[in-house]
């Protein structure tokens, strides 16, 4: 089974080629679980066809799930899925301060086991804030399933208090399994909307793929940063951040 993570970026420089890109990157991956972050509302303006509908009607995948932060409405986070999902969430729609309007949530079947599967975009600005949200996504996965997988975008490095928070209860970094993925998903000396920072700011991988399990382990296979180059006749690499895929043997 794999399972990805990508920051779509939502940002208009070079949106009508960049969709394209990305398109084209995530049905190159194939992933069968697909979370995205910095996914615009919709492709045009305030109305029309969402984004993610759009990405999943391009690649192929049957199962969407976007949500809106209700904060700010434009922004969202999603799931695609070529697998059925069961369940969907977002923290947002528990008892959890406003700052902490950071993750959402699904769970599904595959091989007989029970997956839970949440999605994060983490405060920039505050590694306070970050260690917030971090201690309320825990508290609301609670034991969760029996394997449990978090990803997304956590706007900090490995050597930050939040990586050291989450393996210290038990979350594993995939990329630090020997399995491959550790390298910069902020590319700041080779991704050209970064470049201009390159002298200022060091490479860091800032995208991860942690995985918690209640009893064995499921063998990670492989891990990959992805979206590295452009995949369409544009030349246009589809985002600022790179991608995660994790490769899991759950037979």
């Amino acid at each position: 089974m794999r399972i990805a993570t990508f920051n779509l970026w939502n940002n208009p420089t070079c949106w009508s080629e960049r969709i394209a890109s990305i398109c084209a990157t995530v049905k190159a991956i194939d992933a069968d679980v697909l979370a995205l972050q910095e996914v615009k509302t919709y492709m045009d303006g305030e109305r029309g066809i969402r984004v993610a509908e759009q990405i999943a009607n391009e690649t192929g995948y049957r199962w969407c799930v976007f949500l809106a932060y209700p904060d700010s409405p434009d922004e969202g986070l999603a799931i695609l899925s070529h697998i059925p999902l069961e369940t969907h969430d977002a923290i947002w729609h528990h008892d959890v301060e406003e700052a902490n309007y950071c993750a959402m949530r699904v769970t599904f079947q595959a091989a007989g086991h029970t997956f839970g599967l949440t999605n994060v975009h983490l405060n920039w600005r505050s590694p306070d804030i970050r260690a917030a949200q971090v201690r309320a996504v825990r508290e609301w996965v609670g034991t969760g399933e029996r394997y449990e997988l978090l990803c997304g975008d956590f706007n900090d490095d490995p050597q930050s208090e939040i990586h050291r928070d989450l393996t210290g209860h038990r979350w594993i970094d995939v990329a630090m399994h020997g399995r491959g993925g550790d390298e910069p998903t902020l590319d700041y000396r080779h991704n050209p909307y970064l470049k201009q920072d390159a002298l200022l700011k060091q490479p860091s991988r800032y995208d991860w793929m942690l995985l918690r399990c209640v009893e064995d382990d499921p063998l990670i296979l492989n891990v990959e940063v992805f979206g590295k180059t452009s995949v369409t006749d544009a030349n246009v690499v589809p985002s600022d951040h790179y991608g995660v895929l994790l490769d899991l043997d759950i037979s």
